[in-house]
């Protein structure tokens, strides 16, 4: 188990956000979205190994999804009524 190293009003406000979810679920989503930035990082520098390519494109995909599907969304409530 880590210790996590911050005032305690920090700490009880990512409580509050964490709302019922398990802390270690909080803590796996945050480090999964850090690993996501270095890659991400890695990849505009020419850094990736041709190994890791086909994850980073596969991961592209599934945000140029979601991506879409936000923009949809936008779109039809930005429609005049």
């Amino acid at each position: 188990m880590a210790r996590v190293q911050v005032s305690d009003d920090v700490w009880a406000d990512f409580r509050t956000a964490a709302g019922n979810r398990p802390i270690s679920k909080v803590l796996g989503e945050l480090v999964s979205r850090e690993v996501d930035r270095y890659r991400s990082k890695r990849l505009r520098q020419g850094q990736l190994e041709p190994s890791e390519l086909g994850d980073a494109l596969e991961d592209a995909h599934r945000q140029q999804q979601d991506l879409a599907l936000i923009v949809e969304r936008l779109e039809r409530l930005h429609q005049p009524r």
